[in-house]
């Protein structure tokens, strides 16, 4: 498993798709692209999308910055409730439910704590990436971010990309993929297998 994490607007679902294909090429695998905060999201989607009129899952930036006020504070509430690591047991959950073989890749790792777990449950590799000239949009993202830099196992920044340039994106996927020690991709190999 891989973990992507990075503020918001970093690149994370990019990159993250750069390295599903990436992953199905080298261990001839079926991966796919998980987020912590799809069941969030699935939580708040009927409240969004009948007094916004777009759904939670939108890509529209705008529409992302209006709402994500409202995710943050639903998503720190139950962690009150339930505790820090409720979003990751979650996810942990529904992945040991499912029969099928998949290489995971997280494209939403967003505190220290989900870092540590993911290690310790899946002995996930973590990147950090961050876009040149990207700001924090919040408090709980400018707090948390520095927190889970350090503890991933590797930093990148990368220039912001325009649709256009998916190939500039991809040579920089593959650079990461190479830094990611070969131990590493052995132990996931045996677990696929």
């Amino acid at each position: 498993m891989i973990g992507i994490a990075g503020i918001a607007r970093a690149g994370k679902d990019t990159l993250a798709n750069c390295f599903k294909e990436i992953v199905e090429r080298e261990f001839e695998c079926d991966v796919e692209i998980i987020h912590l905060a799809d069941k969030l999201k699935s939580d708040l989607d009927e409240v969004i999308a009948c007094n916004f009129y777009f759904q939670v899952h939108t890509d529209d930036t705008e529409q992302k910055n209006l709402i994500r006020p409202i995710l943050v504070a639903y998503g720190e509430a139950m962690k009150k409730k339930w505790g820090k690591e409720v979003w990751i047991k979650k996810l942990h959950e529904e992945i040991k439910a499912r029969k099928d073989k998949k290489f995971y890749i997280i494209a939403d790792v967003r505190f220290d704590f989900e870092v540590d777990y993911l290690f310790n449950n899946f002995k996930s590799e973590t990147i950090h990436i961050r876009k040149t000239g990207n700001e924090a949009p919040n408090e709980t993202e400018k707090l948390n971010d520095p927190l889970v830099r350090d503890k991933c196992d590797i930093k990148h920044q990368w220039p912001p990309y325009e649709p256009h340039e998916k190939e500039e994106c991809k040579s920089h996927a593959e650079i990461l993929w190479q830094m990611i020690p070969q131990e590493k991709k052995d132990i996931w190999l045996k677990i696929l297998n």
